[in-house]
């Protein structure tokens, strides 16, 4: 178990810093939210869990997260289906003006 400081953290949040492994850093913000955010090692936001965090607002966060993918795959693959068409089109000028 890591050692966690006289923090004014909540169990969850000092579970959440316990499960962290060499992947990931944190920093605290004490004060108004008394937040730990979680970093990448390229110090790259990931997350930020305030103290009334818990189970359920993780889960909300994930599906969000899941849901925000799978609307960016889906404008990618009509993106994808809109190139090959131009493609189509763009081939089919090019071989009528042979």
């Amino acid at each position: 178990m890591k050692e966690i400081r006289n923090l004014q953290l909540s169990e969850f949040q000092k579970e959440i810093i316990n499960k962290l492994d060499d992947e990931y850093c944190y920093e605290t913000s004490v004060g108004y939210e008394d937040s730990i955010t979680i970093f990448n090692k390229e110090q790259g936001l990931l997350i930020r869990i305030n103290k009334t965090d818990d189970t359920a607002s993780i889960n909300e966060s994930l599906e969000f997260c899941k849901s925000r993918i799978e609307k960016s795959l889906n404008n990618h693959n009509q993106l994808v289906k809109d190139e090959e068409k131009r493609i189509k089109l763009l081939e089919l000028i090019l071989k009528e003006n042979k």
